[in-house]
């Protein structure tokens, strides 16, 4: 669900910076058992979990949004606006 997701990328308890990861099983058991932890190079203010919905819907995510036009609204404000004739599906 939209909720197990949030709560995976839940990588930041408060205070933390920096975040290490196991590999994955995938690679444990395929390529290198011995494969080190993987430091993340992401910030935590660089993580935008955003339910879509209603706004009463109870959410683990950080952000929420009524519709999808919303979400593709915000992306193109954070790249400088929406590109000349640019039409959305959604």
């Amino acid at each position: 669900t939209d909720e197990d997701m949030f709560r995976s990328v839940l990588l930041f308890p408060n205070g933390t910076t920096e975040v290490t990861m196991q590999a994955p099983m995938s690679v444990t058991l395929i390529d290198d058992s011995a494969a080190p932890p993987v430091k993340f190079a992401i910030r935590p203010e660089a993580v935008f979990t955003t339910a879509v919905g209603h706004s009463s819907k109870r959410t683990l995510a950080g952000w929420h949004v009524t519709a999808p036009q919303e979400v593709v609204n915000h992306m193109l404000e954070l790249v400088g606006g929406p590109l000349e004739g640019f039409k959305s599906s959604l």
